[in-house]
């Protein structure tokens, strides 16, 4: 069948573009190898939102079934038969069979649960999977942490299936896109003026394959944006680099950064007096324009640092706190603090850490608190630490509404800052939206500049 519809679509394009049979038998070729490449994207895609799907299910069944029974094995049994047959059915009964059949090893259940995790890189497995190891060992109310985990993976779940339904959107619209800039560059073609027609024209043939080959191109490029890994996708970044991003900023140095700009400045300077003098008046514009940016490049680079580092800092606190949410309901507010280190994002470690140590010179006072994320100026942030700080006294007697609050405004810092960033990632499909225009009007231009040269000659005749 699909050999059938490029077999169509071929003759469609050979009518609407008046190919030449080689063209046109190019053009087959052509579509019909790219056929493999689409084939295995589409694929791919659709492995990855099932990946996605699966996830979501283990981790729904997996927290439901322990919170009934609060042991691991009969928790696995319950998702191995809920699961349909496939790659994480086959996953879970592996982690099943080495929790069952393992006798010699003191955390045979961690090791278990890690074989998921190897499989299916995704924090939220690993946060369900600390808490039952957790709750196994050493018991304790499990109730009120798993109601968390499960409001944080609805919320992420949602995130996620959103994202999914905006890219499926965005690349049929790049489709309708290509769709658009080939129909309009066949119709120029059929321009009833003088009865000149340049489609024989060589060039006009060659810019006609190039155009259906490059929308082909640009449609697969799309592709590529479909077949992400759903489970990671709003992972932060774990770089060094990344680590030293708040560090850079709050050691930025004004007047050392002023005088590098001055540097820059003067070249540029110079050469808009020379041409001043030299009577070249809007040569000299631009080099002052020059000469203008380059002594507030300093400014311009501090404030853009700025702008991405607080995205980076809205992402990553709500998952800090989310964390901390989590241990709270075990340990006190500063042994939660101290703990959370563990799985803390790269962006915000050495500022945990730091208030870690005012914490152990002030563990009653409030200041370490309201220090935190200070440079940044952040009112969702001091308004989080300041609750936290609230739970960390006791104060008011009701520490539970305390933390059910701490955690609502919590996950609503995460899903406007998670739905930021993967709104950010998908950016580069409106970029393939637009290129079938410029492709297109490329065209059309050449196409327009034969026809004159055509219609002028024709005139000399």
């Amino acid at each position: 069948m699909t050999y059938i519809l490029i077999l169509f679509l071929t003759y469609v394009l050979h009518l609407l573009l008046k190919l030449n049979w080689v063209c046109t038998a190019v053009v087959l070729v052509f579509l019909l190898v790219m056929q493999h490449f689409h084939r295995i994207k589409g694929q791919r895609f659709q492995e990855a939102r099932k990946r996605f799907l699966d996830v979501s299910l283990y981790i729904d069944t997996l927290l439901y079934s322990f919170l009934k029974e609060q042991k691991i094995i009969r928790a696995f049994e319950d998702v191995k038969s809920t699961l349909a047959d496939g790659h994480m059915k086959e996953t879970v009964s592996r982690a099943l069979d080495h929790m069952m059949l393992t006798f010699d090893e003191t955390e045979v259940f961690v090791d278990a649960m890690r074989i998921i995790e190897d499989e299916y890189k995704c924090n939220r497995i690993v946060n369900a999977h600390e808490f039952m190891a957790h709750a196994e060992y050493y018991g304790g109310d499990i109730k009120e942490s798993a109601r968390i985990l499960l409001k944080d993976k609805s919320a992420w779940e949602r995130r996620i299936l959103r994202n999914i339904k905006d890219r499926q959107r965005m690349f049929h619209q790049i489709i309708l896109s290509v769709v658009t800039s080939v129909i309009i560059s066949g119709i120029i073609l059929y321009l009833p003026v003088l009865s000149m027609d340049i489609s024989s024209n060589i060039i006009v043939q060659i810019l006609s394959a190039a155009l259906i080959v490059l929308d082909d191109l640009i449609i697969l490029w799309g592709q590529k944006f479909l077949e992400v890994d759903y489970l990671g996708i709003d992972l932060l970044p774990e770089d060094d680099k990344h680590a030293k991003k708040l560090e850079e900023y709050k050691t930025y140095n004004p007047a050392k950064e002023l005088r590098a700009s001055i540097l820059m400045a003067v070249i540029p300077a110079l050469a808009s007096a020379f041409l001043l003098y030299t009577d070249r008046q809007w040569a000299a514009v631009a080099a002052m324009g020059a000469a203008l940016i380059c002594l507030n490049q300093h400014r311009i680079g501090h404030r853009l640092m700025k702008k991405n580092l607080i995205a980076d800092v809205k992402s990553a606190f709500p998952k800090w706190l989310m964390d901390l949410a989590l241990l709270i309901q075990s340990e006190n507010v500063q042994v939660a603090i101290q703990k959370s280190r563990e799985h803390i994002p790269v962006i915000l470690k050495e500022e945990v850490n730091t208030l870690v140590e005012r914490l152990d010179v002030e563990p009653e006072s409030s200041d370490p608190y309201h220090r935190f994320l200070d440079c940044l100026n952040l009112p969702e942030i001091n308004a989080a630490m300041g609750m936290l700080y609230a739970v960390s006294i006791g104060n008011s007697g009701n520490c539970g509404s305390q933390i059910d609050e701490l955690i609502t405004k919590n996950l609503e810092m995460l899903d406007v800052a998670d739905t930021a960033r993967l709104k950010d990632k998908t950016a580069g499909m409106y970029l393939l939206f637009l290129t079938p225009v410029i492709t297109a009007s490329f065209k059309m231009i050449v196409d327009m500049a034969i026809f004159l040269i055509s219609f002028l000659s024709y005139k000399v005749v």
